[in-house]
């Protein structure tokens, strides 16, 4: 490796320059045998392609954090171009922090200044978060550093804590602003210690653009996320999602001010406990009980930390202030949307908050539902359609009647234009409905048999209405594969499907006819999906209370039963389209399928309509079955040892006859149910899985 670094050529891993650069950094230039500039081009190639790891940026690092012999160019390259490939380790931190300041060792107030902005770059994913912290003091006592006090002011915005907020680090802030003409990045610094101590930092902290933290470029930034994203740091460490147990902050200031303000404690003292200080799950539970409250408290709706204070801690003084608020901002709208005024873009901003809320508490607060009983009436029918849906779909179990006259009656107004998108939400929308009323009848404690009853037909009423409106949609709209439309029908009948049934929560089937449209929809993802919500509906009648008939009518069994009954003959026997024990057959008389009989035995006198329909003919699943058998008899053929070139292979479709041939004239010998066993895991492990779900549940043979 030496060898190759003292020849003139440029070195090609990165660890070779590396180390050429820790040599080259205490050569004059005009001594040494390698150009710098090659070595550093070699570094910061690598780096942004892949990052540096722990080892060579920790090296990287301890070069530029001293006064050396290169030249201050090749030191910029190299500060733009450190870009971690992992988490920074803690000692790469001291490093950097050690090289601020003035003396005769340290870098150039230029490199300096650079390594502050790297640490406000990567601050984020750092590994030991509290290392910056416990170097505040540091930090601070280089403020009078005119080179670097604008980054340094960034920093140390991001870092402080209420711990680090000392009378006399506010009286040092205080003299520099005096001193300082209101430089902006100090004024920022001043005004986070503001956030601490409001009733004792009384002096003006004006705000402007320079005095946030800047936005960090976006190229650089970028190539970091890849960089990250390849590596093992996982993608939450460099985003700027919350962790939840820290008041958040937009660290970027916008064109306009966010609708739901920031929490602040604008009441706090030196003896109280803020919001502003809580750092960790540790802090939060330990001093919940402690905790002011901060002053604008319908912030709740969009921080984590202050939405956890107010579930763990509620108070009727905190539920007015945030019901007042709402209420104020709400009815603006209300009255807005009466007189045909455009809806602000502040609504959409709070709208979304207050979804985002109600899906974390899994309720809506009782202003936010009189708000929606009276603006819906009201309503354009497109301003936050999402929000307001998903905000809907958690209101408490009633009388279906009243919440259709109250709530869905504009919902499914707004869907009258014919878009198939809009029909697909509400289909959607009605499945989280269902199965957040279904929850909330599954958490309720000794109900009474009244209550039992008016859940009981709330949920049946609900079932019964959407499952109509599935069946306009269906015979009126086209429902291609992977249609949105095909995809909510399908899903709303398997979260239906696959609710804890019991004696309060009844058993909802989809109408005979959409089950039968649906069946015998061209898409075989779509056929097996139906066959799936079969099986689950089997299992649900076999796990139900006994006796059934005490819960549920005779007459939807039956259905029931018809239904299952025809879906195997078309999958499994020779019974396909035949009517057995009064059962639809897909509504194909007897006359219609003696004519398709004699039809398909006039083309191939072994032909019939219940061959036509089992695994191997099947118009959905032949090609499937074919490839299937043909791993199959290969698998066959390696197991057993075959040669390949003397063996007979089948010609096709499997059936018990054409394996009866097979075996006895030199094939493999596979029994029919193995072979179909085989066709229904190999087509669940390609993503059909409701063929074999629904033959383990009405196949007492194939389930043993």
């Amino acid at each position: 490796m030496s060898s190759a670094i003292g020849r003139t050529e440029h070195p090609v891993g990165v660890q070779d320059a590396v180390e050429a650069l820790e040599r080259a950094c205490a050569i004059p230039a005009k001594r040494r045998a390698v150009k710098v500039s090659g070595i550093v081009d070699t570094i910061c190639r690598h780096a942004f392609e892949d990052g540096l790891n722990t080892d060579d940026l920790r090296a990287v690092v301890r070069v530029i954090s001293r006064k050396t012999e290169l030249d201050q160019s090749s030191v910029t390259s190299l500060i733009k171009n450190l870009y971690p490939a992992q988490r920074v380790a803690e000692d790469i931190v001291v490093t950097v922090v050690g090289a601020l300041g003035q003396g005769k060792g340290k870098p150039s107030l230029g490199t300096q200044n650079g390594l502050v902005k790297w640490l406000v770059t990567v601050h984020s994913i750092i590994d030991r978060a509290n290392v910056l912290s416990r170097l505040y003091g540091v930090l601070f006592g280089m403020l009078d550093m005119i080179s670097i006090r604008t980054p340094l002011c960034h920093l140390l915005s991001l870092i402080t804590r209420r711990r680090h907020v000392k009378p006399f680090r506010i009286q040092r802030l205080l003299e520099l602003s005096r001193g300082l003409s209101n430089e902006p990045a100090l004024q920022g610094l001043l005004r986070v210690y503001k956030d601490y101590y409001p009733d004792i930092i009384l002096s003006n902290t004006s705000t402007s653009r320079n005095s946030f933290p800047p936005r960090p470029d976006s190229e650089w930034q970028n190539r970091l996320r890849s960089i990250i994203e390849a590596s093992a740091i996982p993608d939450e460490a460099i985003s700027e999602q919350h962790h939840g147990f820290r008041l958040l902050r937009r660290k970027y200031r916008t064109g306009r001010e966010a609708v739901i303000p920031e929490a602040h404690t604008f009441k706090a003292n030196e003896a109280s406990v803020t919001l502003e200080e809580v750092d960790s799950v540790d802090d939060f539970i330990g001093r919940l009980e402690r905790i002011e409250p901060p002053g604008q408290m319908v912030s709740f709706l969009a921080d984590p930390l202050l939405q956890k204070y107010v579930d763990l801690r509620p108070t009727p003084i905190s539920n007015n202030r945030i019901d007042l608020w709402l209420a104020t901002s709400l009815e603006e709208e209300y009255n807005s949307a009466q007189s045909a005024m455009d809806s602000t873009p502040e609504f959409a901003e709070l709208l979304q908050n207050i979804h985002r809320h109600t899906r974390y508490t899994k309720t809506i607060r009782p202003v936010v539902l009189r708000f929606l009983a009276a603006y819906l009436p009201v309503w354009d029918a497109v301003t936050g359609f999402d929000d307001l849906l998903g905000i809907l779909s958690y209101i408490p179990i009633q009388s279906f009647q009243k919440a259709y006259g109250t709530y869905f009656t504009p919902l499914e107004k707004s869907c009258a234009n014919g878009n198939p998108s809009s029909y697909s939400k509400l289909i959607t929308f009605y499945e989280n409905l269902i199965q957040h009323w279904t929850d909330q009848v599954l958490s309720f404690q000794n109900p009474s048999k009244d209550d039992m009853s008016a859940h009981r037909r709330s949920l049946e009423d609900l079932a019964t209405h959407v499952s109509s409106i599935c069946l306009s949609l269906a015979v009126s709209l086209p429902t291609d594969s992977g249609s949105p439309l095909l995809m909510a029908v399908l899903g709303f009948y398997e979260t239906l499907s696959g609710v804890p049934q019991d004696t309060i929560v009844p058993i909802l089937l989809p109408p005979p006819h959409l089950s039968y449209l649906l069946a015998q929809s061209a898409s075989t993802t779509t056929f097996s999906r139906i066959c799936g919500i079969y099986a689950s509906y089997k299992g649900a009648f076999d796990r139900h209370p006994k006796p059934i008939s005490n819960y549920i009518h005779h007459d939807t069994t039956t259905s029931f039963n018809s239904i299952l009954r025809d879906l195997y003959n078309s999958l499994w026997g020779s019974k396909a389209l035949q009517v057995t024990d009064n059962s639809p057959a897909f509504f194909c008389t007897p006359a219609l399928r003696d004519s398709l009989n004699s039809c398909l035995s006039g083309i191939e006198p072994e032909y019939s309509v219940g061959i036509a329909f089992g695994l191997s003919n099947n118009a959905w699943l032949a090609s499937l079955s074919a490839a299937a058998w043909w791993s199959l008899e290969e698998g066959e053929m390696e197991r057993r040892g075959y040669d390949r070139d003397a063996m007979r292979w089948h010609k096709g479709p499997v059936s018990q006859k054409s394996l009866e041939s097979l075996s006895k004239n030199g094939g493999v010998s596979v029994p029919l149910l193995d072979y179909k066993r085989f066709v229904l895991e190999w087509l669940a492990a390609r993503g059909c899985g409701g063929f074999a779900e629904l033959m383990y549940a009405t196949h007492a043979k194939l389930r043993r």
